[in-house]
């Protein structure tokens, strides 16, 4: 109990720590307890060759806003994104694009609870006449990365292969 007439200062330590924010997909885990995502790429045109763009759907399933923003690795590129969010990233551009420069596409994202982001990843094969990238063989397997990149310093990575 302190004094009567002194200041009476408590001192408080206060420790929290943040939940691993976590986006979901519908992706399987892998044997390595990673979720891979697969392009088939023929080394031909053809009108039945698969696509060489895949549709990726992430959600958040917290309860709280997740502030982040995705980029890739390898031969790999965020083709087309969209999202059905009403937040905006704190760093995102508010800048509407003129008919002369080509509109950007969005890597940054607050995406509320119960929310979607829907990612359009493409697979950058070579030219099918390119015969020193599509040698003779079966199969030419080409990794990478889709990373989203957490506020709080986290990491989420999601394995590429075309």
């Amino acid at each position: 109990m302190p004094k009567p007439g002194s200041l009476g200062i408590i001192a408080v330590n206060l420790a929290a720590t943040t939940i691993a924010p976590c986006l979901k997909i519908d992706k399987n885990l892998k044997m390595d307890n990673e979720r891979h995502i697969n392009f088939k790429v023929w080394s031909t045109v053809d009108e039945y060759a698969p696509p060489h763009t895949r549709k990726l759907i992430f959600s958040n399933d917290s309860k709280a806003d997740m502030i982040f923003n995705l980029n890739t690795t390898g031969p790999f590129e965020i083709a087309n994104t969209k999202t059905n969010t009403g937040a905006k990233h704190p760093l995102a551009g508010q800048n509407t694009p003129t008919k002369v420069v080509k509109k950007k596409v969005e890597t940054m994202f607050c995406l509320q609870p119960q929310k979607i982001v829907d990612v359009s990843v493409r697979f950058k094969a070579p030219k099918a006449s390119n015969t020193e990238e599509w040698p003779m063989i079966m199969t030419q397997p080409r990794q990478g990365i889709l990373t989203a990149n957490f506020a709080n310093g986290e990491t989420q990575k999601f394995f590429l292969e075309g």
